[in-house]
């Protein structure tokens, strides 16, 4: 069942799952960039809130018995590929670049995921919808990020973000393909818990700072704690997407996030409102219809012909 998901007898749609995945990593980078601004080191806000949005997961998946052994592989690539590696470039993005030109680029990420899903699903291929929504979508990041980037930032890290955006894009395909082979519940708990793992390891041997100058202040650790509740519900949730809808569907959470980056950096971060970003926060807002009417699944033809 491609669009729906069986939950106490009552069917639920792709939508819901995008929605909220959406708005929590839109939060959630708000979350980040509040935090790096304030001194903490971007590996400590990639690594703290996965250990504990994993740690939860543990917990509640050895409870109610979601951890299976044969699904701990697949689990750790998605740590790796799918969260601890784009959540470092986009976190060291936000250490040195506003949040609004950091989540527009992150918005990148479904036209990589496009790309590849082409060649991995035979349901997913490259069409003309798509392809017109995604050139929105690209005009649309194109002209808010040159707005935004005018005499603000550098070169270096609008590069590691972007890199990011792909490394998230092709990550998508796979989560795709294991949330369908293993289920979002089996998946959660070893995927975030490998992620924090692996960023804490390479933050030891990089040598960054595990606290800020003077100390942490006690609000960053409540911040810490309850983003990584948020993390686990998020990927959880984008998990779920991934098993009941096509990988062009969940795409669009990554056309949400600008929307928080924008309208925070305004509101939470002083940025000012230009018309660069008015006509192409339009643009992609437009694109996102686009992509979804595009990224419908084939209707199934009725058995009588």
């Amino acid at each position: 069942m491609r669009e729906q998901l069986s939950e106490g007898g009552r069917q639920i749609g792709v939508w819901p799952f995008v929605a909220f995945t959406g708005v929590s990593f839109g939060v959630g980078g708000l979350l980040v960039k509040g935090l790096v601004d304030d001194g903490v080191d971007p590996f400590t806000v990639t690594w703290f809130p996965f250990l504990v949005g994993g740690l939860f997961g543990l917990a509640i998946g050895a409870r109610l018995g979601h951890l299976r052994r044969g699904a701990m592989a697949p689990a750790v690539v998605l740590g790796l590929m799918a969260s601890a590696a784009p959540a470092l470039l986009f976190n060291i993005g936000f250490d040195n670049l506003p949040a609004g030109i950091v989540t527009l680029l992150i918005s990148l990420g479904p036209v990589f995921t496009a790309l590849v899903a082409h060649f991995v699903f035979p349901d997913e291929r490259f069409n003309v919808v798509k392809a017109g929504g995604l050139f929105m979508a690209v005009i649309g990041v194109g002209i808010l990020a040159a707005g935004s980037i005018e005499g603000d930032g550098s070169l270096g890290a609008i590069a590691i973000v972007v890199i990011g955006a792909m490394a998230a894009g092709g990550a998508a395909v796979l989560t795709r393909r294991y949330a369908l082979s293993y289920g979002a519940t089996v998946l959660i708990a070893p995927q975030l818990t490998t992620a924090g793992l692996a960023a804490l390891v390479l933050s030891s041997a990089l040598g960054r700072p595990i606290t800020p100058d003077g100390g942490f202040e006690s609000w960053h650790i409540i911040t810490m704690i309850i983003f990584g509740l948020a993390v686990h519900l998020g990927f959880l949730s984008m998990l779920r997407a991934s098993e009941v809808g096509t990988t062009g569907q969940v795409s669009i959470i990554g056309y949400c996030i600008p929307v928080f980056g924008v309208i925070g950096g305004i509101v939470v971060f002083g940025d000012d409102l230009t018309l660069s970003l008015v006509l192409g926060g339009a643009l992609i807002m437009v694109s996102v219809t686009v992509i979804a009417v595009g990224s419908r699944p084939p209707a199934r033809s009725s058995p009588l012909g």
